[in-house]
């Protein structure tokens, strides 16, 4: 095999080691970090805890998929709260906010009725971090996202 064929191999098991990963372990790791580090390791522990809501929702466990949920919420909180010092990496971290916040609410679409508030409420914390990112990259031009679209 030359290296050609080894790297893209590499990077598929290095990923999927890294979807294998708690999120507590890689929210421990965040922690540990500042800047550009403490963004990715965040957004990426919010991801892992997004994605246990949604398998816990599937799973009829509420309480498991609201912990979870919280947990994706204060992890999307930190990305934000530690781009904001450095002004790196937040038109990415942007970008996955409004993923986040679509994948929200494929959740919120295929769980029961009596979810679909609490889910709405965590589109909503969500916005609101992506407000507080916009208004840190383009201050009073950037107006917010949850305002009415005409």
């Amino acid at each position: 095999m030359n290296t050609r064929s080894i790297l893209p191999l590499c990077l598929l098991l290095a990923t999927c080691c890294m979807a294998q990963q708690d999120a507590s372990e890689v929210r421990k790791k965040a922690e540990a970090t500042s800047g550009v580090d403490c963004v990715h390791l965040f957004l990426q522990s919010g991801r892992i805890s997004l994605e246990e809501a949604d398998r816990r929702f599937a799973a009829s466990d509420s309480k498991a998929a609201h912990l979870a949920l919280d947990a994706a919420m204060r992890d999307m909180e930190h990305a934000v709260d530690c781009s904001l010092p450095v002004h790196r990496s937040q038109k990415s971290l942007e970008i996955e906010l409004r993923e986040l916040s679509r994948r929200t609410l494929a959740i919120e679409k295929s769980t029961e009725s009596e979810e679909r508030p609490y889910l709405k409420s965590v589109q909503v914390e969500i916005e609101r971090q992506r407000d507080r990112l916009l208004h840190a990259m383009f201050g009073d031009a950037a107006g917010s996202s949850t305002e009415k679209k005409h």
